[in-house]
């Protein structure tokens, strides 16, 4: 392994509390969704999709994961190819399609992220928008998780890991995390106009699978102070990820 090898894996964002926060996002970013046409591109089990659909939204999702494809399929809810196995790089749709593109918390996990960023360009109609999550390196915990050298883990719960500069080569790892300028710059590069960024914190539904039970038993405290933070100017750059509400310029 490489200090940095992407794979492209990951857990998924939809649990309740936090698929609420990040439609919220979207309906406020985006606008009215009805009639709208949207792909999720990694869309996981299709939770985003089947809730894009409940809001009026003609949405269809692609997901590189054949195992979460099928785990969509169990769950039903959707109409027939509506998801599919799919890869951003290569998008299976024709150019000027899409009004709508989430790209949430995928980019970290794509190979090549550069080519990600402009088959979602090729794909949205002028004037478009991407909606992009993805994680922040200003936040002091590493949540994909790291490695050393030797192959031992180093545990998600180790402050400042995101600090050290990659180049030092004194972890491995699995996915990116992004400064916040380094991420609008990408976006940039792919061909959009940055409308709008903000940053995300957390809900505490253990998305990672590595939640010490401290902090379960702390959830709703935890839960009232991540509110009030993602509020307070400054501090709110601290957020576990970052948005991007990137348009495509006519």
């Amino acid at each position: 392994m490489t200090k940095l090898e992407i794979q492209a894996a990951g857990g998924d964002t939809g649990t309740p509390l936090n698929l609420q926060k990040r439609l919220d996002w979207i309906s406020a970013v985006a606008g009215p969704l009805r009639g709208k046409r949207a792909i999720d591109c990694g869309c996981g089990a299709g939770e985003y999709v089947r809730a894009l659909t409940q809001l009026g939204a003609d949405a269809w999702g692609i997901e590189y994961s054949t195992e979460k494809i099928d785990e969509a399929k169990r769950l039903g809810g959707l109409s027939e190819g509506r998801v599919a196995v799919g890869d951003i790089e290569a998008i299976d749709f024709p150019d000027a399609h899409f009004d709508i593109a989430l790209v949430n918390e995928v980019l970290e996990h794509v190979p090549r992220d550069d080519a990600g960023i402009r088959e979602v360009h090729r794909v949205l109609k002028p004037g478009g928008v991407a909606v992009i999550f993805s994680p922040n390196r200003l936040y002091p915990f590493e949540t994909h998780g790291v490695s050393l050298r030797s192959g031992a883990k180093v545990p998600h719960y180790t402050p400042f890991v995101p600090y050290v500069p990659v180049r030092l080569g004194l972890f491995e790892y699995w996915a990116r995390n992004y400064w916040p300028w380094e991420l609008r710059a990408l976006v940039r590069e792919g061909g959009f106009s940055i409308e709008r960024w903000g940053y995300v914190w957390q809900t505490f539904e253990n998305i990672s699978g590595h939640q010490p039970r401290w902090i379960a038993a702390l959830r709703p405290l935890l839960r009232a102070i991540a509110r009030a933070l993602e509020a307070t100017p400054g501090l709110r750059a601290l957020g576990v990820s970052q948005l991007i509400v990137a348009r495509k310029p006519h």
